[in-house]
């Protein structure tokens, strides 16, 4: 990442990606209940682009301050990418139950419950949630100082729980198929910006804020990253709801028209396609902004400025 040369984000994915992957295999290794494992392992090791456990390291990387520090910078924080990327996999698990959003594919892959049953694949959702926090706490290096970590899995509980993702999924649920969905539009955009930020936000912008506060970042500069991931947070979910009309099965690996067919309350549906896109070319320009109000390297925050441009402009 040294500075004049042109950042290549397809080497830079492909690369942290497989550092978090050969982490992933590892800690997944089969024990018993073997059948739990296997169902745990069929989501978390079926694929996806790894795009928050690449957030937590990129923001990591950032901070490190140069690029001898690069490999301390990816120890402190790997432990912590595979504990977002395990909770991602939960919440994916648990969104497809019939009970849910009811979906039978996702990344182009029979769901969870359809290979492992209902039952079980609940229950490989408590258990990645709970082995999330165990992991981080247990393998996160010693060079990281324990009140930070502490921290972080605090933040990661919170990211994750009522207050977060979880509580994101209830108002959702609760809005879906609504025939009484508040008439005025601020009451209909607050509703739609408390789903947004709790169960897409929440995960995406702790991703981030990790990173940073596992290499001792400032309280000002924890601010910025907590803002720039909450924006990182709501482009994903503005993309994906513009994915979810424009998009094909193919190419999104779950079952595309199912939020408006539902009768859910997403961007495209409150405002439409155009706006939803004009907002994503705003948050773009915001996101850049906040990235430089860090006064780090633009060398160093290469990878950030990449993962915001690809979650605003990606196709899948």
């Amino acid at each position: 990442m040294r500075a004049g040369l042109a950042f290549d984000f397809e080497t830079y994915h492909a690369h942290r990606r497989r550092l978090v992957e050969e982490r992933l295999l590892k800690l997944l290794e089969i024990a018993e209940p073997s059948r739990l494992y296997e169902s745990m392992r069929y989501s978390v090791l079926s694929g996806g682009k790894r795009i928050r456990a690449l957030l937590c390291l990129a923001a990591a990387e950032a901070f490190a301050g140069s690029s001898d520090s690069i490999a301390d910078a990816q120890a402190r924080a790997l432990s912590c990418a595979c504990a977002i990327e395990m909770i991602h996999a939960m919440s994916l698990i648990h969104d497809d139950l019939p009970c849910m959003d009811d979906d039978d594919f996702r990344r182009g892959s029979p769901s969870n419950h359809k290979v492992f049953g209902e039952a079980l694949a609940l229950l490989a959702g408590d258990a990645l949630l709970v082995y999330a926090n165990e992991i981080l706490l247990k393998e996160t290096p010693l060079s990281v100082d324990r009140q930070n970590l502490i921290l972080v899995a605090t933040k990661l509980s919170a990211a994750s729980g009522a207050a977060g993702m979880v509580g994101g999924q209830v108002w959702d649920m609760e809005m879906t198929g609504m025939k009484e969905i508040p008439v005025a539009e601020n009451e209909r955009a607050a509703l739609l910006n408390k789903i947004h930020k709790n169960k897409t936000g929440a995960l995406i912008s702790f991703s981030v804020w990790s990173g940073a506060c596992l290499m001792g970042a400032s309280a000002e500069a924890l601010e910025l990253m907590a803002e720039f991931g909450h924006l990182l947070g709501l482009s994903f979910q503005i993309a994906d709801d513009l994915l979810d009309v424009t998009g094909d099965i193919k190419t999104l690996g779950k079952t595309p028209g199912k939020d408006l067919a539902a009768g859910k309350l997403t961007w495209v549906s409150l405002y439409g396609l155009d706006t939803a896109r004009r907002k994503l070319d705003e948050l773009e320009e915001k996101g850049k902004s906040l990235l430089t109000k860090t006064g780090l390297s633009e060398s160093s925050l290469q990878p950030l400025r990449a993962l915001l441009a690809y979650a605003i402009h990606r196709s899948h």
